[in-house]
């Protein structure tokens, strides 16, 4: 068997120690992504979460021992990990509104897309690859041995192109590009609009707003209409449906968007019950989106995201994505000086 061969457990080895790490300090987030994949149950019971990084270690150093039956068992299991996230994933790209999946914790662009099965595609041919030199009595590093100097020449070339492609492609790029991209999508409507009507074109819906039948309930289990929200003053809704890191800063960082826009209301909607969080238990202006209901019907996009409301319950602004996406929209409508009709 060529020696080449050697790098497909190398790279799932290499794969599996980033997803597991990143996994680690945020079983919460992993939690949240089970929920939003729609996963069963028991599949997604919270101590799944817990194990889960763990499990992701663990085969990947089962693919490092030199052992020919240590490394089999973590071919077999790589190749059942792999196949699992594959369907998942799979079945989550007939969901809608998408998913976002945190496959690797904090890291990467959480969107499920088709880029997403095309990652999952290629990790699982490579974990198939890894099989098939552990089913001719080889082991990766049993490979590695038989290396010569071109080998390792390769491998280290192999390597440094990984790095540099991870460097210049990335995962942020991407959500920056759909942060610029969404952030466009209310650009026309510029901060100084009159927030106590909808200006032409708007990017409401054409028969009145898209959140007509949104509801939203509180922490005391009170229902409140999106429109009625609204009606009392312009709102910038804050909408998140995981919770991943960015999730996380942009609850640090609400009270400060409030400091900052004393003219309109600054409201967190969750997809999910948002006292799940600790860190909300006793923060105003929180709301559960049931069944992402107003999130779907605002085309909200990647989590986080934000848009901004006038009196009417209509867009004026956004949605705009990602933590970096709405502090422009937040300074930008600071600096303008937006307020809600009446204010001096």
């Amino acid at each position: 068997m060529p020696p080449a061969f050697a790098l497909a457990p190398l790279a799932l080895a290499a794969v599996l120690v980033l997803s597991g790490v990143a996994k680690l300090p945020d079983p919460r987030s992993t939690h949240s992504m089970m929920t939003s994949l729609r996963l069963p149950g028991r599949a997604a019971h919270r101590t799944v979460a817990r194990l889960l990084p763990w499990a992701e270690l663990a085969v990947a150093a089962l693919l490092l021992t030199p052992w020919r039956w240590t490394f089999a068992l973590g071919s077999l299991a790589a190749v059942l990990l792999f196949l699992a996230f594959w369907v998942v994933v799979a079945r989550a790209m007939t969901f809608d509104p998408r998913p976002t999946c945190s496959c690797f914790g904090r890291v990467g662009d959480h969107r499920v897309t088709g880029r997403t099965v095309v990652r999952n595609s290629v990790l699982l041919a490579l974990a198939l690859l890894t099989a098939a030199v552990a089913l001719q009595g080889e082991s990766g590093t049993g490979l590695l041995a038989e290396f010569g100097a071109g080998d390792w020449t390769w491998l280290v070339l192999a390597v440094v192109l990984a790095t540099v492609s991870t460097l210049v492609l990335g995962g942020g790029p991407p959500a920056d590009l759909a942060a610029d991209t969404a952030g466009t999508h209310g650009s026309a409507h510029t901060a100084d609009t009159h927030l106590g009507a909808s200006p032409a074109g708007g990017t409401g819906s054409q028969d009145g707003s898209p959140v007509d039948d949104g509801l939203l309930v509180g922490s005391d289990h009170e229902v409140v209409p999106v429109r009625r929200l609204a009606a009392q003053q312009p709102q910038l809704l804050v909408l998140a449906s995981c919770w991943c890191g960015s999730t996380m800063v942009t609850i640090d960082r609400l009270p400060d968007w409030r400091t900052q826009l004393p003219g309109l209301g600054v409201q967190l909607v969750h997809t999910h019950a948002p006292w799940e969080e600790p860190r909300l238990a006793r923060v105003p202006g929180v709301w559960w989106d049931p069944g992402a209901r107003v999130y779907s019907a605002l085309q909200a996009g990647p989590s986080p995201a934000a848009v901004l409301l006038d009196t009417g319950g209509q867009v004026v602004d956004g949605p705009v994505n990602g933590v970096e996406a709405i502090e422009r929209l937040v300074a930008r409508l600071a600096g303008d000086r937006v307020r809600a009709p009446g204010a001096p």
